[in-house]
């Protein structure tokens, strides 16, 4: 195995793979980088047998081959080489690996690429595209409500329900709840429903470009996405998902529109007092002004007040500052809905899209430290 290519290419090339590099050495081999000489292309693959990725690139080459180097060591080096070409030669017998870029040289010990496992092959059950925009804007949205609890699986991904008209999200850690749809034609003749995981959202979000389309293939266990010359494919959640339709309110009684701006920054004001204790805020709409309060305590006090457009009758509800934060960073509109029905109901923040697309984010209630 004997190539050359320029720094940049390479390094762009491993930080797309890395992210499915296993972070525990249980497996040493699976903390490794698999790269694959053929002909002109380098083929490199990472996985942590739940999230796979794939990618190739074009490459000056003289001899094909093929080895696993460990991502850390090798990313460090590519990383601090000059941005020049690289040349790269394989010592099969020793699976070591000689880097050489101007005066600097460098050797790393590798792994034989026959112990690295092969990326699992998705049977084609389903097969649609989506835009790469539109998809990325639903993974930002569903990603920030998923669990970290993994006593219930389920809710550590999103629910992904594609049918021939419309596309849907939902995600919840029974605290809070985003649901977006997406009205898009799409390929599949039956309604397709999986839980992918938070991290496959978090990776995908990362690695997709607003241009361009993602072509995914989705079997009983694995879901395969396609996109700018990268390969993912993630293993699916088991398990049911909640009956997420019962938690969403169907009316309110307060509704008051906000500039996205100005209650992002007040709220972020206030958490800095907040988050030293609980991280709860008191908001309440009143008479065309929202006032943004902390408890106060031993840490201090924050209030704000930012203008508002209240249609009902007053309004009080304590939350998490951190939840609120979290949706009003996903937004790009100017201004924000918010729906209130009581201080013992969620707090409900609404958008629609032009194309007729909904989003949906549930805050849930707490009580404020005394």
């Amino acid at each position: 195995m004997k190539f050359s290519i320029k720094q940049m290419d390479l390094y762009e090339s491993l930080n797309i793979v890395r992210r499915a590099v296993a972070k525990n050495k249980t497996l040493p081999i699976l903390t490794g980088i698999y790269l694959k000489l053929e002909k002109n292309k380098l083929i490199l693959k990472a996985t942590d047998l739940e999230l796979g990725i794939e990618y190739s690139i074009k490459v000056d080459a003289e001899n094909e081959g093929a080895v696993v180097l460990p991502a850390g060591q090798f990313l460090n080096i590519i990383r601090e080489l000059p941005s020049e070409k690289i040349y790269m030669d394989l010592d099969q017998d020793k699976w070591q690996m000689e880097i050489k870029c101007l005066n600097s040289l460098f050797k790393i010990n590798g792994y034989d690429p026959d112990e690295f496992p092969s990326l699992p092959q998705v049977e084609e059950s389903a097969r649609f595209t989506l835009p790469g925009a539109k998809f990325k804007n639903m993974l930002q949205k569903v990603r920030i409500s998923t669990s970290k609890d993994e006593t219930q699986p389920a809710l550590t991904g999103a629910l992904f329900i594609v049918k021939p008209e419309e596309v849907r999200m939902v995600s919840t850690n029974t605290y809070r709840l985003s649901y977006v749809d997406s009205p898009l034609q799409t390929e599949v003749e039956e309604n397709i429903e999986v839980i992918l995981p938070g991290s496959t959202l978090q990776e995908l979000n990362n690695l997709l470009e607003d241009e361009g389309s993602v072509e995914i293939i989705v079997d009983s266990n694995y879901a395969r996405f396609q996109f700018a010359g990268i390969v993912l494919i993630s293993r699916l959640i088991e398990g049911k998902f909640p009956n997420y339709e019962l938690v969403i309110p169907d009316e309110f009684n307060s509704k008051f529109i906000a500039d996205l701006s100005q209650l992002h920054n007040a709220v972020k004001r206030a958490s800095l007092i907040a988050k030293l204790d609980a991280n709860i805020i008191s908001i309440s709409a009143d008479d065309g002004v929202l006032n943004i309060n902390s408890s106060e305590g031993s840490s201090g006090y924050a209030h704000e007040e930012i203008e508002i457009d209240l249609s009902g009758p007053d309004q009080k509800i304590n939350i998490d500052a951190g939840y609120l934060i979290d949706v009003l960073k996903v937004l790009s509109e100017e201004e924000i809905n918010i729906e209130m029905i009581g201080p013992l109901n969620p707090l409900v923040v609404k958008n629609e899209s032009e194309d007729g697309g909904k989003f949906i984010y549930l805050i849930m209630p707490v009580r404020a430290q005394a």
